[in-house]
């Protein structure tokens, strides 16, 4: 990350005024660049304000899980070393970050393609500024802000309510915070939204887990961090109040998160999909007999599976023709 990491820190320096209220913990995951030293250098340069703190190499979900550890703030706001803030969005944030005291503060964030250098800016839906909302009765499940809404770039949280179930990220893997669609929602009681745009996401840098060369080579880690997130849903739905909107979401990502995987591994070339879906389907049976199907799932279990991966073709690229169609 040294090509970004001045950026990244440098996007933190508010007014100094405000200093005293930020406590950046950097997580050094034994970078072998510059990136550590350049850090380093911040910490000197702004003392009590920047901290370093090094660990053996666990991966991206490794470094937050040391940050939700040391983290001494009430509110915690990841950060990737490759992204930045808007330094005069963050200061006004930090105005109104607690007032009043809410478990999710939710923002705007702004997209950046490297390739292109195009701006998106992503505007949070359904949700009136400053109100404060019960999680409860909010309606996940028809909000259209879709499922990465609780997402780090779009997110602050209580550091409570994710040292609450400390570790929260799988280690060694990509795509761990997969976590960040289900337990944000069943872990708070309450959330404001604020009208802001802080978090700059830079899409397209090569190595980057979106990346889909990467995405091929490290897509049995996504099999590990799902098969995490089931155990969490199932382990803790239970504890929300039945006909609540957060048990509703609890219950239909139970399920989504399951059978969605049918549909990704249906899309790898047939000897490695019919022994990856095999697998995932004997898991499934074992672990979460519950689970409700989808007709994907009956069909991949009725049919033979040369009959279903070329059914499940033909239904992809017809779902391509009507999207490119607009219908």
């Amino acid at each position: 990350m040294e090509p970004y990491i001045r950026q990244c820190l440098g996007s933190l320096l508010v007014p100094e005024e405000q200093r005293p209220l930020l406590d950046v913990v950097i997580v050094n995951d034994e970078t072998p660049d510059r990136s550590a030293e350049i850090a380093r250098e911040y910490e000197a340069r702004y003392p009590g304000l920047f901290r370093v703190i090094d660990q053996k190499n666990g991966g991206h979900g490794a470094a937050w899980n040391r940050g939700v550890q040391e983290a001494e703030g009430k509110y915690l706001f990841f950060l990737d070393s490759d992204d930045w803030f808007d330094t005069q969005q963050f200061s006004a944030l930090l105005t109104v970050l607690d007032q009043p005291e809410t478990d999710l503060v939710f923002l705007n964030r702004t997209n950046e393609t490297v390739s292109t250098g195009r701006q998106e800016v992503v505007r949070i839906k359904d949700m009136e500024p400053g109100r404060v909302y019960d999680s409860d009765t909010f309606d996940w499940m028809n909000s259209s802000n879709g499922p990465g809404l609780t997402y780090c770039s779009t997110t602050v949280y209580r550091t409570a309510i994710l040292r609450k179930y400390h570790p929260v990220f799988c280690e060694k893997v990509i795509h761990d915070d997969i976590i960040l669609q289900v337990l944000p929602v069943m872990a708070s009681k309450s959330f404001v939204y604020r009208d802001l745009n802080v978090y700059h996401y830079r899409i397209g840098r090569p190595g980057q887990s979106r990346d889909s060369k990467v995405w091929a080579e490290r897509s049995r880690d996504v099999t590990v961090v799902l098969k995490s997130v089931l155990a969490f849903i199932r382990d803790h739905r239970t504890e929300l109040p039945e006909g609540s909107a957060r048990r509703a979401w609890a219950d239909h990502h139970y399920s989504s998160f399951c059978t969605y995987h049918y549909d990704e591994l249906s899309r790898f070339p047939y000897q490695d999909a019919r022994s990856r879906l095999a697998a995932w389907d004997a898991f499934v049976r074992e672990s979460y007999p519950d689970i409700e199907l989808t007709g994907l799932v009956k069909t991949y279990r009725s049919l033979p599976f040369g009959l279903y991966y070329g059914s499940d073709k033909v239904w992809a690229l017809a779902r391509k023709v009507l999207r490119r169609l607009g219908i």
